[in-house]
Parts: structure tokens; sequence; C-alpha cells
């Protein structure tokens, strides 16, 4: 699918637990600050405008609806196990406070249409689910990297608005993020990867625990199969991923801070995904520069939007006001 959600957790979250797998995205948590076609999956219908049901969605058959398991629920903990998201922020609105009240593939976001935005920022982004200037006014902002179509009707930039603008490799647009990914259901899947894993419209071959066999656990970013860890020892024949988390059976790059210590560019450990990154909030990026003071996808950044950008340089670019 293709984005990929982007969640804002606290500091105190537990470490990212492999058993309810996990993605980038924009339904993985990933800490940070804060018309199209019909969807074909009942998890993404009406273009993103309702909750991840708290009952998960469909299984790789598309069949009946399946919930997590006691045991992949216990292992998300203190987050939320959805069957098709992995451990997630949120799997309804009332999961949701404060500024990012709108729970939307298992994130709790900013918006979800331009009716909750502004008038500064009148745009709800179908792609982060966050309100911006408008693509479609005269000095608004401008649609790059992944979002290079600009959506006349609803201002919005985008990757795509039918599938016949998605390339071979990613040839279904979604409804809900409007970008293009490999799946939207399991059966868009090939048997090597079963699972059609929501948060990033991509096949994999585990979302949880449960679709490895014995003595495996679901790795929370390859979402692949691997062998579970009890102790550090048992994950030295990975060297990105050194640490256990003995909670989820996984290795992975951290589970604390001083896991991260000797990586000066990614100095934090983003929890719950266990990965050392730059921020996981604006206070981590004044500390390493004052220049690049919002924190946006665990990268420190000088903008999201050209209202970033009162200055002589109006808009941002790459999250550089230019």
């Amino acid at each position: 699918m293709r984005v990929r959600l982007a969640l804002s957790l606290g500091l105190g979250m537990l470490g990212w637990i492999a058993a309810c797998g996990g993605s980038d995205g924009t339904g993985s948590v990933d800490i940070g600050d804060g018309g199209g076609e019909a969807a074909t999956d009942a998890s993404h219908a009406d273009s993103g405008n309702n909750p991840v049901d708290s009952g998960g969605s469909a299984d790789a058959a598309d069949g009946a609806p399946v919930a997590c398991s006691a045991a992949a629920t216990a292992a998300c903990a203190p987050v939320k196990c959805e069957a098709t998201l992995g451990c997630v922020q949120c799997t309804g609105d009332p999961d949701c406070t404060g500024a990012n009240k709108f729970c939307i593939e298992g994130a709790c976001q900013a918006c979800r249409s331009n009716v909750n935005c502004g008038v500064a920022a009148p745009v709800c982004a179908p792609g982060d689910h966050r309100c911006h200037v408008s693509c479609s006014v005269e000095g608004g902002i401008t649609c790059n990297n992944n979002t290079t179509i600009c959506d006349t009707a609803s201002g919005a930039c985008v990757g795509c608005q039918t599938s016949a603008t998605c390339p071979l490799d990613r040839p279904i647009c979604d409804p809900t993020t409007k970008s293009c990914g490999a799946c939207l259901k399991s059966s868009d899947c090939a048997v090597a990867r079963p699972l059609c894993l929501l948060s990033s419209l991509s096949c994999v071959e585990c979302i949880t625990t449960a679709d490895c066999g014995a003595g495996k656990t679901c790795d929370p970013d390859a979402h692949r199969c691997v062998n579970a860890c009890a102790t550090n020892p048992d994950c030295a024949g990975t060297p990105a991923t050194p640490v256990c988390n003995t909670a989820a059976s996984v290795c992975v790059q951290c589970v604390g801070k001083g896991d991260c210590a000797g990586m000066p560019n990614t100095p934090i450990c983003a929890l719950p995904r266990d990965r050392c990154v730059q921020c996981v909030q604006a206070s981590d990026c004044t500390t390493l520069d004052a220049g690049t003071p919002i924190c946006d996808n665990s990268q420190c950044v000088q903008c999201k939007d050209n209202k970033d950008c009162p200055g002589v340089n109006p808009k941002c670019n790459n999250g550089m006001c230019q």
C-alpha cells in the first residue's frame, strides 16, 4: 500500500513486539511530532475515513474477520494488536486524544478530511492525514517526492488518483492514501508472501508471530519469519539487530537509549519499533541542531509545510525552506 501511517507515542512505551508485527509508514507505530476507486477490503473502505475495526481484518484468504490471539495481544502491550496491521497505537477514535484524535489505519492522526483543517492549512492530505496548504491555489504547496500529483478538487498532493497511473511493481491505487501499492487484500499476494500488510500495502510473509511456525517469530520491520531469541547471544549472527527483545523473542537494534550510544546521528531508541533514530519529539531535534527543529518521521527537518517557512524562503521542499 503505500503509506504508512506515522504515529506519536511517548518515550515510556515498551519495546516493539514482533508478535504483533508492524511497518513503516504510516499503521505501524513510528514515532514523530505530531473520490477514487472503490475499496476492496473492509478495513480500507470509505477513503480512509473509518477507523480500523478493533475486531481485526480479513484473514489470508480474505474470509471472515479474525482477531489477534490472546498471546499476540499480550505481546503488543501497552499498544494494541490489530490483525492486519500488527501492533498499533489505536483501533478506533476513542483511543486517540489531543491534536491527533482520529484513528486511521492504527495511527492517531490530525485529520480525516478537509473539514477537520483550519484556514491557514485547509487541506487534509490522504498520505499523512495532516493539514497542509492547498496545492491548487497560487503560491500553494509544491507536490513532489511520492506525491507528485495535485488533486485540484481537494487541493491535496497525492501519489495517484486511479490504478492506471501506478507502476507495475505497485499496480494498485489505494483510495485511502491515494498512493500506489502492491495489494489491498491478501488475495492480491503470491504464495511466497501471502499476506497483505495494510499499513504499507505490501505483500509480506507474516504480520504477527501466529503466522510463523514453531521456534519462529515475525520480524517487525521485514515481516519475515525469523528464529526466535531468548538472550542477546542468540542475536550474535545479526549485527544490525544485536539485542534480544525478550518480550517479543526477536532480535532488534535497541531496547533502550544505551543501545544507541555509539550512534551520534541516531541516539534515540524509538519504541515500540526498537530502532535507533534521530528523534521522537521536537526537543530531540533542538538538541542536535537548532536549524532543524521539527521531528518528522523520526528525522529532524526544517519544515513540514509552507507554514513552517515564514521568512525569505517561504516554501517547504523535502524538509527544507526554499
